[in-house]
């Protein structure tokens, strides 16, 4: 029996890397003020926004200083800001020295960030790739929208080429390797995985005193199924291990896929009807056919049974064709999901559970695939 560790955007943030999109976000309005109040220019501007000083006399009021090559900034009040996003809120409240203006993907994307805290730029992408192929009346083209996502996949992979981290995990390590636990496993699938492992469901009770037979429970094989686009899965080494980038890596740039996977939205089937291949440019079925990733991740699942593990990937409705491939493929035998746990004592094993079952077309799957929480981690 195999083990398919699912590795999102959660595993890397676990190892201190700032990936996130708030954190991207950030780091570009860092390159974008500095170039403007630093390089001697007037405008400062790219197909996702345009920075423009009006008034070099208004602009006396600011002040910018260096610590340790990080900018800061004091408006005229003397009050100290971080860069990034605070910055640029700072900037649009004095319209009579700047001038800024937004491309609809980038505001969106600033919108989320103000009224949710968080964004996810591949759904808003495909939030309005949909009125683009729907509207008539839209301002936008296709071609604009996904001018303006492959400029900020092109930003995105230049802000984490700068980031690195050297933290490893034991613990991670230890679940990535550890023997499958049989009561993990789904009523309708148990019996299917201890045959494949060679074990009778009678010696269940008993399997712990018996090594020989325990030790039939370590996967043969594990696949690291890593939709990051760092290497740090890598950290994560062993004889059975096969890694599987399906959305690419920093250092073939080349071959990212950046964009939208959700065959199942009711609006997917309006955009193929469109019959116009610009709308399918950032559609992330399409774009696996460039490698042989996905191949190799079918040929994985069809080779033997198989547990999936879940670190740090939302299951989202953005990669939600290719999950829907995994948790509802018939060597299934349980979804394990490692779950967050915040400060306060609150968690999000409920909401990652209530993005899983989005990912399923069939819920009696979904209820008795999906690991209840006395049984999962925090990771």
């Amino acid at each position: 029996m195999n083990r398919l560790v699912i590795i999102g955007n959660g595993f890397d943030m676990a190892h201190g890397l700032k990936t996130s999109y708030m954190d991207f976000i950030n780091w570009y309005w860092d390159q974008r003020v500095n170039s403007l109040l630093t390089n001697n220019t007037d405008t400062s501007e790219d197909c996702l926004c345009s920075l423009v000083i009006k008034n070099k006399e208004g602009l006396s009021s600011w002040h910018l200083f260096s610590f340790q090559n990080t900018f800061f900034y004091k408006d005229i009040y003397h009050k100290e800001r971080y860069s990034g996003f605070e910055i640029i809120q700072e900037i649009q409240k004095h319209p009579e020295v700047f001038s800024v203006k937004y491309c609809p993907l980038f505001e969106n994307i600033l919108q989320s960030i103000e009224t949710k805290g968080w964004v996810d730029i591949e759904n808003d992408y495909y939030q309005l790739l949909k009125v683009c192929a729907t509207n008539v009346d839209s301002n936008e083209t296709v071609s604009e929208l996904n001018m303006q996502l492959e400029c900020l996949q092109a930003k995105l992979v230049e802000y984490l080429q700068t980031i690195e981290t050297d933290v490893f995990r034991n613990d991670l390590q230890g679940a990535i390797k550890d023997r499958l636990n049989p009561d993990d496993f789904s009523t309708e699938g148990k019996s299917k995985a201890l045959d494949n492992i060679g074990i009778n469901i009678a010696d269940l009770a008993t399997i712990r005193r018996n090594p020989r037979k325990f030790n039939k429970l370590f996967p043969e094989r594990t696949m690291l199924l890593s939709f990051n686009y760092t290497a740090t899965a890598e950290k994560y080494k062993e004889d059975n291990t096969i890694y599987n980038y399906i959305h690419g890596r920093l250092d073939h740039p080349e071959n990212i896929i950046f964009g939208y996977g959700d065959e199942l939205d009711k609006g997917y089937q309006e955009i193929l009807d469109k019959n116009d291949n610009e709308l399918l440019r950032n559609v992330k079925s399409v774009k696996y056919l460039e490698t042989r990733h996905y191949h190799d991740l079918l040929e994985f699942l069809i080779s033997a049974p198989f547990q999936v593990l879940i670190m740090g990937h939302s299951c989202g409705n953005s990669d939600r064709t290719l999950l829907n491939t995994i948790f509802e493929h018939e060597n299934c035998i349980s979804i394990k999901p490692y779950y967050h746990k915040c400060q306060d004592g609150t968690d999000n094993y409920l909401e990652l559970v209530q993005n899983i079952s989005r990912n399923f077309t069939n819920m009696k799957l979904f209820r008795d695939r999906v690991v209840n929480k006395e049984q999962c981690q925090t990771m």
